[in-house]
């Protein structure tokens, strides 16, 4: 099981709406997926219908050992997509393992996953817009690591910040972990994305994904129906640059 993190501390750049549109594109090839859900906002496990104020979720994964992950993923309406769902308990969890002195608090979510290892090809994680103790469980339970951005004049602010945190992890804790590369989304062509895109690749090289996900109302559409793009409109701009994108992010797998 290959897994990767879909990460960007600044909020509002489509970190959700990329884990949910990359999940359904894998399952449509027959890719078995596990989507994790680590923010307590819980929109991923909203958005494949699995939400429960009073289930268990990641976070009793994450507080108690004892818990079989197995009872807390949820299977959903659509082939191949299962999810380890969240609920805002996870917005509680953090404080609690940080006064947990009796075991590693880093490595609980690589715990955890590594029961259902062999259980699917591929493993999407939805973190939140922090780098908090979560977050770091991610990063220490991932392969690899994906950023979304999307294009405003505080698009590089805390770039910087995120892929020098992405290095001490991996020199801390989980020295597989590699920063795959950022990928822009809700893309338009003006001007200033054009300008930015240019500061972007001068910035990251060959770390900066050629396919991009175009501004498109079919995105908002498809949430509200709760339903991936290419189950909602697979003909639209927008599902066509998840498709591409899944195929230059996950293409040699």
């Amino acid at each position: 099981m290959k897994k990767i993190s879909i990460l960007n501390i600044k909020g509002g750049v489509g970190k959700t709406t990329s884990t949910i549109n990359l999940a359904a594109t894998l399952a449509e090839e027959g890719k078995r997926v596990l989507v994790v859900d680590i923010d307590p906002q819980s929109n991923s496990t909203m958005a494949f219908r699995v939400y429960d104020i009073d289930d268990l979720t990641v976070s009793d994964a994450l507080l108690n050992k004892e818990i079989d992950v197995k009872n807390i993923i949820k299977h959903t309406d659509f082939n191949n997509i299962d999810v380890l769902p969240s609920n805002i308990s996870l917005a509680f969890a953090e404080k609690k393992i940080l006064l947990d002195v009796t075991r590693n608090q880093q490595n609980r979510l690589k715990k955890t996953l590594e029961s259902v290892e062999d259980e699917y090809d591929y493993c999407i994680i939805d973190c939140p817009p922090s780098l908090n103790m979560i977050t770091i469980n991610a990063l220490v339970a991932s392969d690899e690591v994906i950023v979304p951005i999307k294009i405003d004049k505080f698009a590089l602010d805390g770039l910087g910040y995120l892929l020098d945190s992405i290095d001490e992890i991996r020199d801390e804790f989980n020295e597989k972990l590699v920063f795959s590369g950022c990928f822009i989304t809700m893309d338009t062509s003006t001007t200033v994305n054009k300008e930015i895109k240019k500061a972007l690749k001068d910035l990251l090289g060959d770390k900066i994904f050629n396919s991009s996900v175009r501004q498109n109302v079919s995105v908002v559409e498809s949430t509200f129906e709760q339903k991936p793009l290419i189950h909602y409109k697979p003909k639209s701009n927008a599902n066509r640059d998840y498709v591409n994108l899944a195929k230059e992010v996950f293409g040699n797998d």
